[in-house]
């Protein structure tokens, strides 16, 4: 995948994809031109250019054949178009000052000249040319092309956007310099790359598809008539697809580990598509065109109204133009027609946490919409749960294949949880280790909401349990903590949800009610494993303690249950609440805390119940009345003072 030198007949070095040659760089322009190989099928006039060494009618000659114009209504409206997604918050690594400096020229616009229909009877719409000359090309270019020394990835990534923009008005000196450097670039960033490849773990997995995939990618299109350039192709389009079948699930999940650059790598995949879409060239066949639309769907479930992906905290860009570009693509199921209206910005949106009054188009666009707005995956190590596609939906996405778990909530689209969701558990005074062991050992998704419960095998032979449950109807959520099957002894717990930035928790005087403020959005939090009242005493807690909230408590025995309610229902903001926790009994006996535990909590017309059975038992347990063979039961009350469940889990 490089250059090579070959001695022909009369001497001279010829120039094609194979092995990369140093001496290059000694050559002439005029000689470096006349020693390129080309593929039997290229421009007669191009190649006679090239033979001849004529610079200036060579680099006019491929401006005017080499660069597609883009088909139909994809046809960029301006050079500045093709940049949207090579800007450098797109992009992990850094640009050279030289590539920053006319990527931004050619971004804002630069010198604009308009170009004109040719002719009355073929009328086009005036098209916006960009002039670049040889003042743009100062000391930062000298520097990058001077020498021996190779440009890096990233900036020959950037010289590749510039070099294929359509709708630029080059000085041919410049631009050669630019085509030259890009070319024998490439070449060698190649061979290294390719002679290199041995599945580094350290490299991130942007770089390794930006490296070993979209460089080549592009390269092969926009030099695809060097000879070689088809069989670089072949390799790259083979590389991209493995990519993506190994890098996310059968339904589209990307896995877990993807999450902190989710967005750099999406890029580069749109990117890719872009190109082939731009090049007239397949990219994707049949299955792994399926795979790539149903990976842009699980993204979306990830977007944020503020502009950011769930869990994506290395990718500081907004996602937004991802999404468009990649409905945009030719083929592409995934059509951002059909949810524009329902997440993007510019969608109906509420105001003070109530609930807008939806458009007759949100009704058309939701009744046929028919991706599932939760989803879960064991491979991915990766759960979303999301009410509706709605912009201001509740959604709680959680990655388990760490030592502990990480969540990233939003309630009415804010930013609630953010982070590890720490855990602490001693037992005697003897602290407990985690491993990265954590699987999902239920999920559920219906009407009434999701669930999600990951379970950490302990090697005492205890266990650890970590229950979510979201409400898509209710504004309200539970999660809760099982330990079970420890031996006997007192155990202590704490834990902490990692707060969101800038957010705060206030706590009531009166009660151990807590609160967070997101906005209009206030959170009430509810620790049901504590009593209501601050006059009783008790041995846990529920408060802030560096940017998180935390909660602790105690028991004796070898189990030990922990749930808390969240619920940010405007119209349930300012009702009374009242919660307890209930006696559980098992033919007439009465168990202890390790045993079993339930809890009732009513916060005006809510009146919710919660269930956990921690320890194996012959006969049905009794909570008010409740007869139960269930491991967890999370339910609601109805007006007759019956448990109505939402969720059971045996």
């Amino acid at each position: 995948m490089a250059l090579t030198e070959q001695s022909s007949a009369n001497g001279q070095n010829v120039l094609a994809f194979g092995e990369y040659s140093p001496g290059l760089s000694a050559l002439s322009d005029s000689e470096f031109l006349g020693s390129v190989r080309w593929r039997s099928a290229t421009d007669r006039d191009l190649v006679r250019a090239a033979r001849d060494g004529d610079v200036r009618k060579f680099a006019k000659r491929w401006l005017k054949t080499a660069i597609p114009s883009g088909r139909g209504d994809q046809t960029p409206s301006g050079p500045s178009d093709g940049l949207l997604l090579s800007r450098q918050e797109y992009f992990s690594s850094q640009y050279h000052p030289a590539v920053v400096e006319l990527l931004q020229y050619i971004a804002k616009g630069g010198q604009h000249r308009p170009q004109r229909p040719k002719s009355k009877k073929s009328p086009k719409a005036a098209q916006s040319v960009i002039s670049v000359d040889q003042k743009l090309f100062g000391s930062n270019w000298t520097k990058l092309t001077a020498g021996e020394r190779s440009p890096a990835a990233a900036d020959l990534h950037g010289m590749l956007q510039l070099l294929s923009l359509p709708n630029i008005s080059w000085d041919h000196e410049p631009w050669f310099r630019l085509w030259r450097t890009a070319l024998t670039g490439v070449c060698n960033v190649l061979a290294i790359a390719t002679s290199g490849r041995d599945g580094d773990p350290a490299i991130e997995a942007d770089d390794e598809l930006l490296l070993h995939g979209e460089l080549p990618w592009q390269a092969s299109l926009l030099f695809r008539d060097v000879k070689g350039a088809a069989k670089i192709r072949r390799a790259a389009r083979k590389l991209i697809r493995c990519e993506l079948e190994d890098r996310t699930d059968g339904d589209g999940t990307p896995h877990a580990l993807l999450l902190p650059r989710l967005g750099y790598w999406l890029t580069s995949l749109i990117r890719c598509g872009q190109w082939a879409d731009r090049f007239r060239e397949e990219l994707w066949d049949d299955d792994s065109s399926i795979r790539f639309n149903d990976l842009m769907q699980y993204a979306f479930r990830l977007y944020r109204p503020s502009g950011e992906l769930a869990l994506s905290n290395g990718f500081a860009a907004d996602p937004q133009p991802l999404f468009q570009a990649a409905s945009q693509l030719p083929g592409s199921d995934f059509k951002l027609s059909d949810v524009a209206l329902l997440s993007l910005p510019g969608a109906k949106s509420s105001r003070n946490g109530k609930k807008a009054k939806p458009s007759k188009a949100y009704k058309r666009i939701s009744n046929r919409l028919k991706w599932d707005p939760s989803s879960q995956s064991d491979w991915a190590d990766l759960a979303c749960l999301r009410s509706n596609w709605q912009r201001e939906s509740d959604s709680l996405v959680a990655e388990f294949h760490e030592n502990l778990p990480q969540i990233d909530m939003a309630v009415l689209g804010r930013s609630l949880f953010r982070g590890t969701w720490d855990l602490q558990l001693s037992l005697d005074g003897e602290a407990i280790g985690f491993e990265p062991r954590w699987e999902a050992i239920c999920w559920n998704s219906d009407e009434d909401g999701d669930y999600l419960e990951m379970q950490h095998l302990l090697p005492d032979g205890g266990r650890v349990e970590r229950q979510i449950w979201l409400s898509r109807t209710s504004h309200f959520a539970v999660l809760a903590d099982s330990m079970s099957g420890l031996a006997e002894g007192t155990l202590e717990y704490t834990a902490r949800l990692p707060l969101a930035d800038g957010l705060s928790v206030q706590s009531d005087s009166l009660t151990r009610e807590c609160s967070v403020k997101t906005g209009p959005v206030l959170t009430r939090i509810y620790p049901l494993f504590l009593p209501q009242d601050r006059v009783y005493s008790t041995p846990g807690g529920c408060g802030s303690y560096e940017d998180a909230l935390v909660l602790k408590h105690a028991g004796a025995g070898g189990g030990l249950y922990v749930p808390l309610v969240l619920d940010w229902h405007p119209g349930r903001r300012r009702k009374s609440c009242q919660w307890r926790q209930l006696t559980v009994t098992e033919d007439g006996r009465i168990l202890s805390g390790d045993a079993a535990a339930g809890f009732r909590v009513q916060v005006g017309p809510l009146h919710l119940f919660a269930y956990r059975k921690l320890r194996s038992t012959e006969h049905p347990h009794s909570v008010l009345g409740y007869q139960t063979t269930d491991e967890t039961v999370i339910g609601d009350f109805d007006r007759d003072g019956d448990v109505s469940p939402l969720l059971l889990v045996e």
